[in-house]
């Protein structure tokens, strides 16, 4: 019998993921996750904007810091963030993610009501993302860099 229940709610997960597959938002995400991956000078950036964030730790982590350098470094972190971040592909990418995630976090909290009875994050957000397990989807952008 448990065996039973286990394959029949592996069954309609997948059929809940099939579905969700199927709507607007996952296509439209879809398709921005593949332009994003292919786009080579988006890549580039980002790669280098990961790169310049792990340089200005290390100048930061040294016992001595070069102030000329950290200026150096946050300058070029800065202007490769607006470059990204107003890059179309980009755009398309962060707010398809944003609408797709909300849909999820929606069916996920539905789940859990259907499971406890309770709303999920009844008391709202607190603007403190430990005190609700990091489910919120209004992850600022940089979020989306890691």
């Amino acid at each position: 019998m448990e065996d039973r229940l286990d394959d029949m709610i592996i069954e309609m997960a997948h059929h809940l993921g099939d579905t969700i597959k199927a709507d607007r938002r996952f296509v439209r995400y879809d398709a921005a996750q593949k332009a994003f991956s292919a786009d080579a000078k988006l890549s580039r950036m980002m790669t280098e904007y990961n790169a310049q964030q792990a340089a200005l730790a290390s100048v930061y982590s040294k016992p001595e810091v070069d102030r000329e350098l950290v200026t150096a470094i946050e300058g070029r972190v800065n202007t490769l963030y607006l470059e990204i971040t107003e890059n179309e592909v980009y755009k398309e990418f962060a707010e398809s993610k944003l609408e797709l995630d909300t849909l999820v976090k929606a069916v996920n909290d539905e789940i859990y009501f259907a499971l406890t009875g309770e709303a999920p994050h009844a008391g709202g957000c607190t603007g403190d993302c430990s005190s609700c397990g990091a489910g919120c989807t209004s992850v600022p952008e940089e979020h989306i860099f890691d």
